[in-house]
């Protein structure tokens, strides 16, 4: 085995040593069970408590605009979502008709109104 990529210290002593994956594997030969475990216990540490019930996913699915989708769910005017992200109802409902591009900037600030990530607001692919 390669010596770690990164020691990292508590107290002055080594506390972890990371190592890179494929070494790892070779190491401790996890099972796909153990790696599923790793998965499982990975999103559950993330987890932010946010759902959203099949209609608003079977919306965003058949394509419809997220922003929309998410706004109504949470029955917001375009008006009332304007205000908490400074811009004019007017100009949501332009980026809901993609009539206007949603920049990164007001993605991030509308992704904070909704409890998502700002490319949850992207159009789902309809391949």
């Amino acid at each position: 085995m390669n010596a770690p990529h990164q020691i990292i210290y508590k107290d002055d002593k080594p506390e972890f040593a990371v190592v890179p994956w494929d070494e790892y594997v070779k190491l401790f030969k996890p099972t796909e069970d153990d790696l599923d475990r790793m998965a499982y216990d990975q999103a559950v540490a993330h987890d932010d408590g946010v759902r959203f019930p099949a209609a608003v996913i079977k919306r965003l699915s058949d394509g419809e605009n997220p922003v929309r989708v998410y706004r109504e769910y949470y029955d917001l005017t375009q008006e009332e979502l304007g205000a908490k992200v400074g811009v004019t109802g007017t100009y949501i409902g332009a980026v809901e008709r993609c009539a206007r591009p949603l920049s990164k900037k007001l993605a991030v600030k509308i992704a904070s109104v909704f409890k998502v990530d700002a490319d949850d607001l992207e159009p789902w692919s309809q391949e």
